[in-house]
């Protein structure tokens, strides 16, 4: 027993002094972070020179080396994004301080630059694209007008604007998609308005009333064209709905936009991510618009700014709430849209191969986006299919003995991960962070190759949102691809081991290690399995926590309750048992005063105890009850992520508890 850990010692250790030390460090603070990057990049070179040095088949097993070359491939691309990632990491930048001092300064002016708030819509609901507008509409900055760009030409969706005082506009075809609709508007006000700052929303975002205030100074330098702030959700995406994490887990985005972006804003190379951000028209108007050769025009946008010349400045606040994709169908939509823009970023003039200003490391920067979306997905998928060509086909990839590689392997690996961990937050762990990938894998990996190898893209729709389902949908494609590879992987181990591993097999490789290999992946699929089922939205609206005190006017009294969580229809209530019994409050017609609403009509549902529910009536003010929700400091979704419980949510899930 003690010989088999041996291997593990050096990883054991690693990881104890990693449990010791990493919660004292702060990751903000430069120099513990620098020395963690290098003993990342340490280990990690430590483990390719032995991988490469030693676990290649030999070339007299062609297909043994092929396959393990191909692996080796992979590996290396994926250690290509992680060096440029921990590079990325040498410098955070955190813009808040510069934020404060900006709106503080300009709160209460009424001299400020003018704002044209552009939300580009094309099949929305007008239950989705109200809360934009109304939140838009509602920024606390004297100068903006807002914009509805209708890119379907909806005679309702006109009449809808005129009644709440926005401007709407429409364009005869949809040439160049997204962004062909923002160049259009763009022309049409410089007619009317002439705003040197854009502001863009997509259809589905929100932005927080003092998202202008705290942007608009950063363009007090000319070098700025553009204020890019993170994506926040206020409803669960696929995984956190379907197992059930809401409450538990962020979404996966938050690695990226939380601790990824102020990095590379540190490089001055943070990128437009399409939606709530501010932009400076001329510096649109001279690199030609927004750019329409690739079909993601943020991350081309923020090239062509880059290459002007321009720097492209990252806020880590949350200012804007919207929604994410809540089918597993919409989500691979989404992200093969995202890697195919991407590849198609390296063929473009100011993409990292061509000849523009941009400087060796934006070029390396950029380059490991189109890199990721190669390497990840592919690697995701060879992982899944490695074991099985051992087992049946007598394929072996790497040639080494588990303890061998868990001694070289698992201190690369333990470091990187506990380094993303600290880093992050929490915000990134394996699994959990690693099954949206392995979902995705199968759609995603075959795009992006097609897009590289045959310059050959898909027709995209704009990602499906406000979806409602009122019983459990099974994604098919999914479950039977992960379902088909978990039982020849579990049929591999389970009953065929013993004849399978014979003669060439047992010395092309260690089935202990197979086997290991196999065990992870059947708790993958396990989970795709269990993630491919889909558990109703029954709620169409989402209630966000709130918190506050509130009084109820009834019987010409005003009684003080507590507002737990609201909704647009309804919210639930607190109340001292000894001021009001639950009973007299039954079906009690009555009004609530909210702040930032006023006196709302509304009918108790349901009371007991010390708690109430009631339903606002049809004649409360909806539009400000919208505005103070949406719009306002709300959660109805985990902004920080608790690993022991979101484990056991998943746990529940699995066994089919519910909460």
């Amino acid at each position: 027993m003690i010989e088999a850990l041996i291997p593990m010692l050096p990883a054991l250790v690693l990881l104890a002094g990693a449990a010791l030390l990493l919660p004292m460090l702060k990751p903000s603070s430069p120099w513990p972070r620098r020395i963690f990057i290098l003993i990342v990049a340490g280990l990690s070179l430590r483990y390719f020179h032995w991988r490469i040095s030693t676990t290649l088949p030999p070339t007299s097993q062609p297909l043994d080396f092929g396959f393990g070359l191909l692996f080796l491939a992979l590996e290396l691309m994926l250690a290509f994004s992680t060096c440029i990632c921990l590079l990325t990491f040498w410098h955070i930048r955190n813009n808040t301080p510069q934020a404060d001092a900006y709106e503080a300064h300009h709160r209460g002016r009424r001299d400020l630059p003018k704002v044209d708030v552009f939300i580009p819509t094309y099949n929305e609901s007008w239950e989705v694209l109200e809360r934009s507008i109304l939140g838009a509409r509602a920024l606390d900055y004297p100068n903006f007008s807002v914009w509805v760009l209708d890119d379907t030409r909806r005679d309702w969706l006109r009449d809808k604007c005129a009644a709440l005082g926005v401007r709407y506009l429409r364009r005869p075809d949809n040439k160049g998609a997204k962004a062909g609709n923002l160049n259009h508007a763009l022309s049409i006000s410089k007619q009317e308005t002439d705003a040197p700052f854009i502001m863009v929303l997509d259809a589905d975002f929100v932005p927080r009333g003092n998202f202008l205030l705290r942007a608009v100074g950063f363009f007090d330098d000319p070098k700025i064209a553009l204020v890019q702030t993170p994506q926040f959700f206020f409803n669960p995406n696929m995984l956190q709905h379907n197992f059930m994490l809401s409450e538990s887990w962020v979404d996966e985005q938050r690695f990226f936009f939380d601790t990824l972006q102020p990095a590379k804003d540190g490089w001055d190379v943070a990128y437009c991510c399409g939606t709530s951000f501010v932009a400076r028209r001329a510096a649109i108007e001279a690199i030609g618009g927004y750019p329409t050769e690739t079909i993601t025009e943020d991350i081309l946008l923020s090239f062509k700014l880059i290459d002007a010349g321009y720097i492209t400045r990252y806020l880590n606040e949350k200012l804007s709430n919207g929604l994410a994709p809540e089918t597993i169908n919409e989500y691979i939509g989404q992200r093969t849209r995202w890697g195919i823009g991407a590849i198609q970023s390296l063929f473009v003039q100011v993409g990292p191969f061509g000849r523009n200003n941009l400087g060796p490391l934006q070029r390396l920067l950029f380059l490991e986006t189109a890199n990721y979306w190669l390497s990840l997905p592919t690697f995701c998928l060879f992982s899944l299919f490695a074991p099985l060509l051992y087992w049946y086909g007598g394929i072996s990839i790497l040639r080494t003995e588990i303890g061998d590689y868990a001694y070289f392997f698992m201190p690369a690996f333990l470091s990187s991960t506990a380094f993303f961990i600290w880093v992050s937050g929490g915000r990134i762990v394996p699994i959990l962070t690693d099954l949206t990938e392995f979902v995705c894998a199968s759609r995603v990996a075959p795009a992006v190759w097609s897009a590289l190898l045959l310059r050959k893209t898909q027709v995209f729709r704009v990602t499906a949102k406000g979806l409602l389902t009122d019983r459990i949908m099974v994604n098919w494609p999914v479950f039977l691809q992960a379902g088909t590879l978990f039982v020849l992987t579990i049929l591999a181990i389970l009953v065929l081991r013993a004849s399978l591993v014979d003669g060439r097999l047992a010395d092309g490789g260690d089935p202990a290690l197979y086997t290991f290999w196999s065990c992870w992946n059947l708790l993958i699929l396990a989970l795709v399995m269990l993630l491919a089922v889909e558990r109703p939205r029954l709620r169409r609206e989402e209630r966000f926590n709130v918190n506050e005190p509130a009084s109820l006017l009834w019987n010409g009294e005003r009684l003080p309750v507590h507002v737990e969580d609201m909704s647009v229809s309804g919210a639930r209530l607190i109340f001292d048992p000894a001021q009001v019994q639950a009973e007299t409050l039954r079906d009690a017609e009555l009004a609530i005063d909210i702040l930032g609403i006023g006196p709302a009509a509304a009918l108790i549902t349901d009371a007991g105890g010390n708690h109430a529910h009631l339903r606002f009536s049809a004649t409360a003010p909806r539009e400000a009850i919208i505005t103070k929700l949406y719009a306002g400091d709300y959660a109805s979704v985990a902004n920080q992520s608790t690993i022991g419980t979101a484990l056991g949510d998943v746990f529940k899930r699995a066994f089919g508890f519910s909460k």
